[in-house]
This record gives C-alpha cells, sequence and structure tokens, in this order.
C-alpha cells in the first residue's frame, strides 16, 4: 500500500475534493496519539477531510429531508429555487444545480473521496503494540460512504453506484457512462453495504488466537477557539446505518425478514456503551397553568428538552446526541453552517478577534432576527401538536388522577418554535419562527443532527411494529423498554397465574373482559398502607402479606416488581422468546438504576401557577421513558385513567388515517387475525411521534418514505401525498395530484 494517501486523493480535482490541515476544525489533539506514525498520519488527515466535505452537504440533509415533507412551508417571502424543492419541481427549476441544496456532485464528492481511501488506506498496518493503527478509521470511512449512498437514494431516487475511486479523465468518462444504479430496493445488497455489516464495531473480535479490538475513532474535542463538537459525535454507527438501510429496503407486509434484520441492527446499537435507554427528567417539556388567562403555555424552568441540541459531550449511554455535522464559528477554521439559520429567519454575524496579548485568535456569531425569511413551521405541523393530549396527574399523592390539560397540546412545539413581533416596522403581529437549529436563540455548532436517541428509537420502534409486535413498538412510545425480569417478560411463566390473563379467543371466552391484571391496584394499596405503618418490621410484614399473595417475595419488593405493560398481546410475547432483539435483559438496556421513581406525577395543580412533579421512591429500581412523555406529560406505567393507551391509541389512528368509522374493541384488537390492522395504526401513530420529537431535523422525508413503503401501494403513496399537500392546513389538489406519481418524490439527476 502507498503511503501518501493524500497525493492519490488530490489527483480527484475533477469532484473537488478538499482536505483537511493541521489547523482544520475537525483536526484531533495528535499529541495523545503518539504512536501514530506517517502512514497513519497522512491517513488521518485524509479521514479528517472527509468528515470536513460532510459538511458540504449537512444544510441540504436538513432542507431536502423537511422540505419534502409536511412541516414546514414556504413564507410569502420564499425563493423560486426554495419554492421549487417544497413543491417537488411542480413549478421552478428543480433540476441538478439550480440552486446550492440541488447538487449531486457533492454527494459523489464524499463518496469519491471514500472509494480512495478504502482503495489506499493500508488497515494492515500495525504500531509498536501490534495494534491495528487505522481500522477503525476505515471501518467509519466505510460506513459514511453507505450513509452518502442512502442521502442519494433518499434525494434523487436512483443513482449510479460505483466502488472505484475516479482518480483520472478515463475513471471520469467511465463514471458518466455507469451502468450500474442503486434504489432504495437494490441499496442493502450491495458490496459496500455488505462491507460495513463485516467492519460493525463490537468490543472484541476474536481473531485466531488474538483479540483485536475495533474501536470507535475519538480524538477528543473539534474546534479551536471553542469546543464545536466532541470527536465521538462525528461518528457514523455501523448498526444505526445498517438499520436505516435495511428498514428503508422493507416494503409491505412481505418485507418481515427485512424489518427483522433493521430491528436487529437497532437493537445492537441500543445495547451499545453509546445505546440505552432514554432516561426520565432528561429532554422534557412541561405546561404550566397560566391562572389569569386560564391557558396552559410552558413552563420555562422546569422543561429542558431544547438543550439537547447544544451539547458537545462525549457520546454515551446516557447522552442524547449520537452524530452531528458540525459547524465551525470561524470560516478560517472550517465551514460555518448558517443557510439554515437563514431560510428560517435568523441572520447570523461573525465576530474575530485577536488577543493583542498572546496574539490567540477568538470568534463568536450573533443571531438577529429577520422577519422576511423563507420557511416556517406549517400549519399541519401546528394542528398535529395541538391534536395531543398533554396529561398530568392531579390530586393529593396516593389520590392523583390522569387529567388532560385541555387546550396546552404537546409541549415541544412551544420549544421547537417562537414568535417574534417586528415592533421596529410598526408591526402588531406575531410571526412564527423555527427555533430549534438555534436553542434559545444562541448559533449551534452541533446541528444539523443526524442520529439521536429518540429518532433511533423511534426507527426500532418502526422495525419491531413491521416484524410483527406492534406492542412492543407502542411500548416505546408510552414508557420505553429496558431489561428487568419483571419489566417485559417474553412468557406467561413470568406471571403469577392466579392473578394475570391474556386475552387468547382460543382459551378466553368473550364474556372475559380481564386481559391484564392491573398490578397498579396492588401497587396504590402497598403505598397506601407503607405510610400508615412506622417500624420496618411492620412495614416488613405487610409486604411479606400483600407480596405473597401474588407469589412475589419481600426480596422482590422494590416496586418495578410489580409493574408490567399491560397491553402486550400474550402471541407477541411467546414470539418474543425467539427474537434476539427483544432481549432487554442486558448489559446496556438494564437501565439506570437508582432512589428515583419509575415515573413520575407531573404535578401541576388546580391552584397554582408554578410545575412541580411528585416523585416516589423505587429502591434500586430501573428507569426509563417514553418518548411521548417528553411534550405530552410522564405517564403512570398502568393505562388506567390515561387517554394515551393502546386501544384508544390504536382506533385514533385507524379514524384519522383510513376513515373508520366504528371504533375496534379489544377483543378485535387483540386478535392475531387483526394484526395488519393493529400494525398499520401503530404504524401511523409512530410517524405521528417522529414529527412531535423530530420535526425540521431533516429526517422526515425518509420517515414518510418508509411509512408508505409499509402502507404499500397506491394507498401508500396517497396517504403521504395527502399529508405533503395538506402542509398548508388546506389541500394544495396540484400538488397532490403532481406527488401521486411516485417518481416526482424525487429530483432529477443531471444527464
Amino acid at each position: 500500500m502507498k503511503k501518501n494517501i493524500i497525493a492519490t486523493l488530490l489527483c480527484a480535482l475533477t469532484l473537488g475534493m478538499g482536505f483537511s490541515s493541521c489547523e482544520d476544525m475537525l483536526t484531533g489533539d495528535m499529541d495523545r496519539h503518539i504512536e501514530v506514525d506517517e502512514l497513519a498520519q497522512d491517513t488521518l488527515y485524509s479521514y479528517w477531510g472527509i468528515l470536513r466535505s460532510l459538511q458540504h452537504i449537512a444544510e441540504r440533509y436538513v432542507i431536502l429531508g423537511e422540505g419534502r415533507g409536511d412541516l414546514i412551508d414556504g413564507s410569502q417571502y420564499v425563493s423560486d429555487s426554495i419554492s421549487s424543492i417544497l413543491n417537488f419541481g411542480l413549478a421552478g427549476n428543480a433540476t441538478d444545480g439550480s440552486n446550492r441544496f440541488l447538487k449531486a456532485a457533492d454527494y459523489y464528492h464524499v463518496v469519491n473521496s471514500c472509494n480512495a481511501y478504502l482503495y489506499r488506506a493500508d488497515t494492515a498496518a500495525v504500531s509498536g503494540l501490534n495494534r491495528p493503527l487505522m481500522l477503525s478509521e476505515y471501518a467509519q470511512v466505510a460506513t459514511i460512504r453507505a450513509w452518502a449512498y442512502m442521502q442519494l437514494v433518499l434525494t434523487y431516487g436512483r443513482v449510479p453506484y460505483f466502488e472505484k475511486p475516479m482518480l483520472s479523465t478515463a475513471d471520469m468518462e467511465e463514471f458518466r457512462s455507469a451502468t450500474k444504479y442503486v434504489d432504495a430496493n437494490s441499496l442493502a445488497s450491495t458490496d459496500a453495504v455488505k462491507l460495513v455489516d463485516k467492519l460493525r464495531y463490537v468490543p472484541t473480535i476474536l481473531a485466531g488466537d488474538s483479540i483485536r479490538v475495533i474501536a470507535y475513532p475519538n480524538y477528543y474535542n473539534y474546534g479551536l477557539s471553542r469546543v464545536i463538537a466532541h470527536s465521538s459525535q462525528c461518528i457514523f454507527p455501523q448498526d444505526v446505518v445498517l438499520g436505516d438501510i435495511y428498514l428503508l429496503r422493507a416494503q409491505g407486509e412481505g418485507s418481515e425478514a427485512d424489518y427483522r434484520q433493521a430491528a436487529q441492527y437497532y437493537y445492537n446499537f441500543l445495547n451499545s456503551e453509546k445505546g440505552g435507554p432514554l432516561r426520565p427528567n432528561a429532554y422534557m417539556a412541561f405546561m404550566e397553568k397560566n391562572m389569569a388567562t386560564e391557558e396552559y403555555v410552558l413552563d420555562p424552568i422546569n422543561s429542558n428538552w431544547l438543550s439537547l441540541f447544544r451539547s458537545t459531550a462525549q457520546t454515551s449511554n446516557t447522552a442524547e446526541l449520537v452524530t452531528v455535522i458540525p459547524s465551525n464559528t470561524n470560516k478560517l477554521w472550517g465551514d460555518v453552517l448558517r443557510g439554515i439559520n437563514e431560510l428560517f429567519g435568523y441572520e447570523a454575524s461573525i465576530r474575530v478577534s485577536t488577543s493583542a496579548s498572546d496574539s490567540t485568535t477568538s470568534s463568536s456569531i450573533s443571531l438577529r432576527t429577520e422577519f422576511e425569511h423563507q420557511l416556517d413551521a406549517s400549519k399541519a405541523y401546528f394542528n398535529l401538536n395541538k391534536s395531543q393530549n398533554f396529561e398530568a396527574y392531579i390530586g393529593q399523592l396516593g389520590t392523583q388522577r390522569c387529567t388532560v390539560l385541555q387546550g396546552a397540546g404537546d409541549a415541544r412545539y412551544w420549544m421547537s418554535t417562537t414568535n417574534y413581533t417586528d415592533f421596529d416596522k410598526g408591526a402588531q403581529e406575531e410571526v412564527n419562527f423555527v427555533q430549534k437549529q438555534n436553542p434559545f436563540g444562541a448559533f449551534n455548532t452541533t446541528y444539523p443532527v443526524i442520529y439521536r436517541k429518540a429518532n433511533i428509537w423511534l426507527h426500532f420502534a418502526e422495525a419491531l411494529n413491521g416484524a410483527g409486535f406492534p406492542g412492543y413498538a407502542f411500548a416505546i412510545l408510552r414508557h420505553g423498554l429496558i431489561g428487568t425480569e419483571q419489566w417485559l417478560p417474553t412468557s406467561e411463566e413470568d406471571y403469577p397465574f392466579d392473578t394475570f390473563k391474556y386475552y387468547d379467543p382460543t382459551v378466553a371466552t368473550p364474556t372475559d373482559t380481564v386481559f391484564y391484571a392491573n398490578l397498579i391496584d396492588l401497587y396504590d394499596t402497598l403505598v397506601a398502607g407503607l405510610d400508615t405503618l412506622e417500624t420496618d418490621e411492620e412495614k416488613n410484614a405487610f409486604l411479606d402479606e400483600h407480596m405473597g399473595r401474588v407469589g412475589l417475595t419481600r426480596s422482590q419488593k422494590t416496586y418495578g416488581g410489580l409493574v408490567v405493560c399491560d397491553y402486550i398481546s400474550r402471541s407477541e410475547m411467546e414470539r418474543a422468546r425467539n427474537a434476539a432483539f427483544l432481549n432487554f435483559n442486558t448489559t446496556f438496556l438494564r437501565g439506570q438504576t437508582g432512589n428515583n421513581a419509575i415515573y413520575l406525577y407531573a404535578g401541576i395543580t388546580e391552584y397554582g401557577l408554578s410545575h412541580g412533579t411528585i416523585t416516589e421512591t423505587f429502591p434500586n429500581g430501573p428507569i426509563s421513558m417514553g418518548i411521548h412523555a417528553r411534550g405530552c406529560g410522564p405517564l403512570a406505567l398502568s393505562e388506567t385513567g390515561s387517554t394515551y393507551n393502546y386501544v384508544d391509541q390504536i382506533n385514533k389512528m385507524l379514524a384519522l388515517y383510513d376513515g373508520q368509522e366504528e371504533p375496534l374493541t379489544a377483543e378485535e384488537i387483540y386478535d392475531p387475525a387483526n394484526l395488519r390492522t393493529v400494525q398499520t395504526a401503530i404504524a401511523a401513530l409512530i410517524l405521528d411521534e417522529l414529527g412531535l420529537e423530530t420535526s425540521f431535523e431533516g429526517n422526515r422525508f425518509f420517515d414518510l418514505l418508509t411509512y408508505s413503503r409499509f402502507i404499500g401501494g397506491s394507498k401508500g403513496v396517497e396517504q403521504v401525498a395527502k399529508k405533503i399537500a395538506g402542509r398548508s392546513g388546506e389541500l394544495n389538489s396540484s400538488l397532490y395530484s403532481h406527488l401521486l406519481n411516485q417518481d416526482n418524490w424525487y429530483f432529477k439527476l443531471p444527464n
């Protein structure tokens, strides 16, 4: 292998390749890697050059992903080029090169850089300690290439595919006459994706008699005058990228194998040191009641959901951000990603200063509201959020009742968007601004976010649902999945038979309406009873008596051992025993433990203005949360009293998406003959939750496309076309007709 990979890569000038230097913002701390020799150093700079090339497509990830969705719309000031993206080329020029967000060459720049790296990098080189020098970077480059191809497929539908680096004019001619193409159906079968699977990260790999470690690259912090991101945040996890590619390939009822494969990949990541469950109390949005106006508004003190986009901390099983494409704060050190801010109404100004004492240079970016901006949150986005029920438990401890705060809606939209009035021009009305990309009005370097825990868990829910596990998928939305022996059992033997029943039409009579044991009643009994006792002896005797009735011993007295999902069917649980991707009693999916509550009471009282949470102590109990709770209030594990329950939500989705007038009974929902109907409802529920949680981040077109492919046929196309064409609150019949031809969902490649 040649040592100087940079010299080789520089031959590909026709694709405009550029590389980082030691002063680039994506150069790590070399002092921490003293074993790196000349070969590795050249290869490292090329690796960082590939990371920097991702910045050229970072903003279009958001614009093309959201512009072809239903959650943003053009303002009266929208330009022709952006409008042509919003209307899929129905009016205006939406061909390659017509605006800076439509330039396929930038994607192929990334692909070609990766091809050259993979072709020239010497993965056999080892350090003095007999460790592979660049195998981790090699695996990352292969993963970035697969991800870039996925973006090409999402943008252009069917695209030329090549693995050979284009390093000469003759190579370029070969590319122009490409004979091999890939699309959503074939990408997973390519050698590029198979290579990623071979290089999947695992803690240790047995290679003969030696153990070889493939760790993620870690070069600590990126940035000069300030930390713009931790290097671990620029990692594309192989399992997540593979999960997305298989989820994209899956189509309709006949793709259970693809959904199972996608679920396995997502599970692999979530059960790793970068995975883990969603934590309660982390990144929530709460509502409070304004007693003067009787309206519910965001509680600014306790709502920290938006702050997740500002983190530059190392990724871990407790961190939210997984993969970002960072921006710098000074164009001399790298790309400053200002395009998204400007389109959504924030004009960025860069200030650079040099210290007279030590000649160090620092920079900062300030934002100014621009009322004549191009993109706004759509009416469909606000309608989706306002149609949600924010629920809280009102009352004294032990007597709370789950209550819908009428008119509150989902609290997350209060944080994703904000309103300003242009008083300088004498305006009176408020103008809507999307502020997710710059939380709390400050320029943000960790946006765009490519992957974070929430959207990975939601895509995992999609895969589980497609694989035939809608109950487990709903659990991710409602209270999360974690691994304990009592949390999510895999067989009936995990329950006392005399207190727990499943609905099974082969053994249950139609009059048997108790499908699940409501163990929350026992839980409430324990809470109330323990409060009346003083000594440990009295409390232990009380626990022995009441827990013995349901086959539990005092050693299992943690309340986590008494509460289970009360909506997952017997057939799902039995099939889960043979599904490796539903083994949650594992290292990183056990959940955190500590003296905290499994669930919280959102203690908004009828009399106060402030928000106060009521927590209950669960000694060493598992902790998790559902994604829906992030914006609609933390829910108890029992479905009793909550509108966000399995049966009601399935009927709600069937009415909204399928026009079903007569709701299904619980017996019908749990009848295995109706599994496909239940799956379609859960798919729609997940799509709505993706809109609530991950709006404006660039994922929407991917989510709409995978939903359409799950529904299948003309029905899937019609439902998505209707959602997009109805983003303004009224159906745009011309756009709807245009989108009924699925070829129009993609932009055209240059000839």
